[in-house]
C-alpha cells in the first residue's frame, strides 16, 4: 500500500515538474518574441519617418545650387535632401531625425519645384559613391 502511494506521488511530481520546465520554456521564448516585436516597430516607425520626409520634401521649393541641400521640418523631426544632377534630372532623400533608414525617389528638377518619376521609388541609395550618399543623411 504504501508504494503505490509513492508512485502516485513521484507521478505528480513528475509532471509539476515538466509543467514547470514547459512554464519555463515558453517564458524564454516570449522574452526573445518581443525583442523581434521591438525591432519590427522600429523599423515601421523609421520607414514612416522616412516617407513622409519624403513627400514633404518632394512639394518644397528648393533653390537652385550644386550638391546635396537640405531642409528639415523639426516640428515632425523629417529632413528631405536634394542633389540636383545633369539637365532637370534630381535624387531627393528623405528620412526622420536621428533614424537610419532612408528612402529615395528620382525626380524632374521644373524651376524650384519637384516632379517625383514614376517608378522612381527607391529604397536604398542608387549612386556607386556610397560617401555621396552618406553626404546627405549624415548617419
Amino acid at each position: 500500500m504504501n508504494q503505490a502511494g509513492n508512485s502516485t506521488l513521484g507521478m505528480v511530481l513528475m509532471v509539476l515538474l515538466m509543467g514547470g520546465l514547459t512554464l519555463q520554456a515558453t517564458r524564454t521564448r516570449l522574452a526573445q518574441d518581443m525583442v523581434l516585436v521591438a525591432d519590427e516597430q522600429h523599423y515601421h516607425q523609421d520607414f514612416w519617418q522616412a516617407a513622409g520626409a519624403l513627400q514633404w520634401g518632394a512639394v518644397q521649393h528648393w533653390p537652385h545650387s550644386q550638391g546635396w541641400q537640405c531642409q528639415d521640418w523639426v516640428a515632425e523631426k523629417w529632413r528631405s535632401c536634394l542633389l540636383r544632377m545633369e539637365g532637370d534630372n534630381g535624387l531627393l532623400q528623405g528620412h526622420g531625425a536621428e533614424r537610419e533608414l532612408a528612402l529615395w525617389h528620382w525626380v524632374s528638377i521644373q524651376g524650384n519645384q519637384l516632379k517625383p518619376r514614376a517608378q522612381g521609388w527607391i529604397d536604398y541609395c542608387p549612386l556607386a559613391d556610397a560617401a555621396l550618399c552618406q553626404a546627405a543623411t549624415g548617419i
